[in-house]
């Protein structure tokens, strides 16, 4: 004859049966799609990760109170960054559009780091944009003798701008940038949120304007 408690027992083995076996199912489901589809479940947790947001600290371009937002990560070394950089450019003026840029310096690359923290040596006198613009301009190899020519045809204060750049003062807020974007599982350059849909890649600039919404021969 049963008693209440042994049941219990009873009712509780089955309920742990279930949920080992439900384990199990998810275990095997899980090893088959990293087996069939390696890519599939960072696919997957790129998905599940929440869109940066704009931030105080960051430099944003256009309408702050624009209808689209587009945080860019980037990199100054970077060719598509570059052709990214001119379709943004059109744009921001075409478009209801605010635009963030990010530092995302690609290892691979020497001189991108530096690069950034070049840039935003410039915003301390008012000129992030302006001196972002140029490097992506450059019509030669990027050298370590760069960043004050760019600095100097700016009409920068050289000199507090060497002094920045020589101190590494922004060295890491670079890093935080470049960290923050390893957080969010970016491998490459340019990538970009636009209203926190998330894009990899170089976008051109007629698939950007249909993006938002611009009718063609407008």
């Amino acid at each position: 004859m049963k008693t209440p408690e042994t049941g219990q027992q009873e009712l509780f083995s089955k309920k742990f049966l279930i949920v080992l076996l439900a384990v199990s199912i998810l275990t095997n489901l899980i090893l088959l799609v990293k087996l069939k589809y390696p890519g599939a479940l960072n696919t997957i947790q790129v998905a599940l990760l929440p869109a940066p947001k704009v931030l105080p600290t960051d430099h944003v371009r256009g309408n702050p109170e624009a209808k689209f937002t587009v945080i860019e990560y980037s990199d100054f070394q970077c060719p598509y960054c570059a052709k990214m950089h001119e379709a943004m450019k059109s744009v921001i003026k075409e478009t209801d559009t605010r635009w963030v840029f990010r530092h995302f310096p690609i290892a691979a690359h020497p001189f991108a780091a530096k690069a950034a923290e070049a840039s935003e040596c410039a915003g301390d006198q008012g000129k992030f944009w302006e001196y972002s613009d140029a490097l992506f301009e450059l019509k030669t190899p990027m050298t370590e003798g760069t960043f004050l020519k760019v600095a100097q045809d700016l009409n920068l204060d050289w000199m507090g701008f060497s002094v920045c750049l020589s101190s590494g003062k922004y060295s890491k807020a670079v890093a935080a940038q470049h960290e923050d974007g390893v957080k969010k599982k970016i491998t490459g350059t340019p990538t970009f949120y636009l209203n926190g849909k998330r894009f990899g890649g170089f976008v051109p600039l007629e698939e950007l304007r249909k993006m938002m919404g611009v009718k063609e021969g407008k």
